[in-house]
């Protein structure tokens, strides 16, 4: 399970998802699955189910690289060059075109439907091999319903709905699709987790590799229905409890300063960093093309903008000039001798730029949105702690953080000065929304390109009550003073901030 290669998942219903997209759900039922091996003829062996539970991941090799590019042009991270598409171009300018092929969410929906058949299936397997116990059947659907819900969580934060599929449906409903909206889909992924997550390390789940972290995943979900306490538990938890070994994924000094960078190579084995990643590889054809999308060398059709740039740029290490010296320039970005800059996240490996990997969720970020539930408690202090320094340099390490002891935090990782509470912040409130301030910027540089930017502008903008928040950043990377007001305009109604569906 720790490679991922391009099998041709052939049960009927998986091939059946080859059309249900973002705008129109119902095309999904109209294509003809042909001859394929049905689900009565597959399950026969564990090899078959590993198989299947590949597939069910297979389908995010195409909604990954789109993914990464709606994030970086809906938000202030990337902008489009001369080279850039129509469809690109819309939407960094937050138009959404009905046939936009990068507004084709099908691919999400596969991984549900997928899930969904693997689940309904599982006891095959108990009938052909006795050593296929309740023990891997509960193991195996924690993961199943961990992906659907990563990708129900997923397609409800881009449209603000989703049509809920149930079962492996082979054809439409006859009442028609059911659309679920946002809220009300968080209360559902979160009523279908907590009966397969154990709390109890004795008898946490077999870790299947390069599966969501469901702990972590449920954390997120009550961080995004501000459900500040709940986040906590759940994000300290796929924290400090990952599988039968009890992997602790800690920011030490396995990826600090220069080996920041590493995370990056052959992503898909660098357990102790990365939790959930799509692996690309081109010599199997299997290629990732936000690499060609990002390049200076390839098509070059979007760039960093000059927001993240900056910030990279302005920021105190502890020693040397100033610059974020090992996440921007020569990490995350570059820049040519005439001063173009790229985006370089996707081309770290020399020997194999365009199998770059795509990371859906790692221990920095995890660290971040704990910190981030942390502060809304009420612990400023602990928040700071992880985005700072850690709990490494901590005299006294609360009871609750003492496996923490030996954690550099994410600034301390990669060598920048801390960023304390200044002293003229004196009142509750605006501690608490400084310290967001800080998190969500140190999460732009520490997460640059990978998916995130735009998530966790909606989420503050939308707890604040304050959609000017989300238009001012975006705005800001736009020069011309017309577009820039423009897009504030658009944007400081909430209802645009969602793709919309043609039902």
């Amino acid at each position: 399970m720790k490679n991922i290669k391009m099998y041709r998942y052939t049960t009927l219903l998986a091939l059946l998802a080859l059309m249900l997209a973002f705008t129109s759900c119902e095309d999904l039922f109209d294509q003809k699955a042909g001859n394929k091996i049905t689900p009565d003829e597959h399950y026969k062996s564990v090899k078959d189910l590993e198989i299947s539970m590949q597939g069910v991941l297979t389908p995010l090799k195409e909604a990954m690289p789109k993914l990464i590019l709606l994030d970086g042009l809906l938000s202030d991270q990337m902008e489009i060059t001369a080279n850039a598409d129509v469809d690109m171009q819309e939407l960094n300018d937050h138009v959404f075109s009905i046939n936009n092929p990068y507004l084709d969410g099908s691919d999400l929906y596969k991984v549900i439907i997928n899930a969904n058949e693997v689940l309904m299936n599982l006891y095959k397997i108990t009938e052909v091999d006795p050593d296929f116990d309740e023990y891997f059947i509960s193991s195996y659907t924690n993961y199943l319903i961990g992906m659907r819900s990563w990708a129900y969580f997923t397609l409800v934060k881009l449209n603000g709905e989703a049509a809920w599929i149930e079962g492996n449906m082979s054809s439409l409903p006859e009442k028609g699709l059911s659309y679920i909206p946002k809220e009300a889909m968080l209360d559902t992924l979160i009523n279908q987790l907590l009966p397969n997550i154990h709390t109890d390390e004795s008898t946490d789940e077999l870790q299947l590799s390069l599966y969501i972290n469901t702990k972590a995943l449920l954390g997120e979900i009550y961080l995004e229905k501000n459900d500040y306490a709940n986040a906590v538990t759940y994000l300290k938890l796929g924290l400090e409890s990952f599988g039968n070994d009890k992997k602790f994924f800690k920011l030490d000094k396995t990826h600090s300063k220069e080996a920041w960078e590493i995370i990056f190579l052959n992503a898909e084995n660098n357990n102790t960093e990365n939790i959930c990643v799509i692996p690309f590889k081109s010599t199997e054809g299997q290629v990732n093309p936000v690499t060609g999308w990002t390049l200076i060398t390839d098509e070059y059709k979007v760039k960093p903008s000059s927001v993240i740039t900056n910030m990279y740029l302005n920021q105190y290490p502890t020693k040397g000039p100033k610059g974020d010296a090992f996440r921007g320039v020569g990490a995350s970005i570059d820049t040519t001798a005439n001063g173009e800059t790229y985006i370089l996240k996707y081309a770290i490996d020399i020997g194999e730029p365009y199998g770059a990997d795509i990371i859906i969720s790692r221990a920095a970020d995890l660290h971040l949105l704990l910190a981030e539930a942390l502060n809304r408690t009420g612990d400023y202090q602990g928040a700071l702690i992880l985005m700072n320094d850690g709990y490494s340099r901590v005299e006294k390490v609360p009871r609750d953080y003492l496996r923490w002891n030996t954690g550099l935090g994410v600034r301390g990782r990669v060598n920048l000065l801390p960023r304390p509470l200044p002293e003229d912040i004196t009142e509750p409130a605006k501690i608490m929304e400084w310290v967001e301030n800080v998190i969500i910027d140190e999460r732009s540089m520490e997460l640059a390109f990978e998916g995130k930017r735009y998530f966790d502008l909606m989420r503050i903008a939308r707890r604040r009550n304050n959609p000017d928040f989300l238009a001012s950043k975006v705005a800001s990377k736009f020069s011309d003073s017309a577009k820039k007001q423009q897009i504030k305009e658009k944007l400081w109604n909430p209802d645009n901030w969602y793709i919309p569906l043609n039902k």
